[in-house]
């Protein structure tokens, strides 16, 4: 059976933080021949629906997925196969809960992306394994592991990752490039068998898909395409602001409580 080439990750300028249009990601698709691309723009799918409307209206050689990358409480996780939106912010148990209710696939990114202690606090980036490991409830909800990302340029990135999924999570393993610029994008990809995103989305349940990186990353590609200078900010604000929101709303409501209990709460 022939084999083709899926990109998991990659980012339009839905996201803020990328410099593609859906368009323009169609037309990098096919000409680096990749035949299934994941749109998965940061808590959105508006720009996954342009590009899939794109290539369908031209017949394009390129089958789009609409996808997302989810802020949750603990850490980013990807969505595939989504008809909808996936609401930001929530808990990492719902927000699972809700991709499975779409018939979505899901997908941790990054999972041993190092961060130092004050982005860890501010911000979650990555799901920590621990949790998946320790939470059987959780860890049959993931589909696949993404074991290489073409802006993660750590030393022994891809052999820790696929140790801890070997070890720990034993889940299907895939590889993207978390695309946010063109010239980060063609070399990172997963191989499946079949050429159709239900091929893929069959290759993916039965861990049958190989990831795949084809050139060098350097410091370069990090910083142009994980683009800290324009990335950071906004997610410091995003979730330094939530965490203003959400600690205001839990004061409010237990003071709530606690003056104006209701008929349940009321001491006999």
């Amino acid at each position: 059976m022939n084999q083709s080439k899926a990109d998991l990750h990659f980012h339009t300028w839905h996201s803020v933080d990328s410099f593609i249009s859906p368009k323009d990601a169609v037309k990098m698709a096919v000409k680096k021949n990749i035949q299934i691309l994941a749109i998965t723009d940061h808590d959105t799918v508006e720009g996954a629906k342009v590009a899939k409307a794109y290539a369908e209206k031209h017949n394009l050689p390129v089958e789009i997925i609409i996808g997302e990358e989810i802020y949750t409480n603990g850490g980013h996780v990807i969505g595939l196969f989504l008809q909808e939106r996936v609401p930001s912010f929530q808990s990492l148990e719902d927000t699972l809960v809700q991709i499975k209710a779409q018939n979505g696939l899901v997908v941790i990114p990054h999972l041993m992306f190092e961060e130092d202690a004050l982005g860890e606090y501010i911000y979650r980036y990555q799901v920590c394994y621990l949790d998946l490991y320790h939470r059987p409830d959780l860890l049959a909800k993931v589909d696949a592991i993404e074991v290489e990302n073409f802006i993660l340029i750590e030393p022994q990135y891809f052999e820790k990752t696929h140790y801890v999924n070997e070890k720990f999570l034993q889940k299907a393993e895939v590889s993207s490039s978390d695309c946010h610029i063109k010239m980060n994008f063609g070399h990172t990809y997963s191989l499946f068998d079949g050429n159709t995103a239900d091929d893929l989305r069959k290759a993916i349940l039965e861990r049958k898909t190989t990831p795949l990186c084809t050139k060098k990353k350097n410091l370069i590609h990090q910083i142009l395409g994980f683009g800290p200078l324009v990335k950071l900010p906004i997610h410091l604000t995003l979730q330094f602001t939530y965490r203003i929101i959400e600690g205001t709303y839990l004061k409010t409501k237990n003071t709530i409580r606690r003056y104006f209990p209701s008929k349940q709460q009321k001491p006999i």
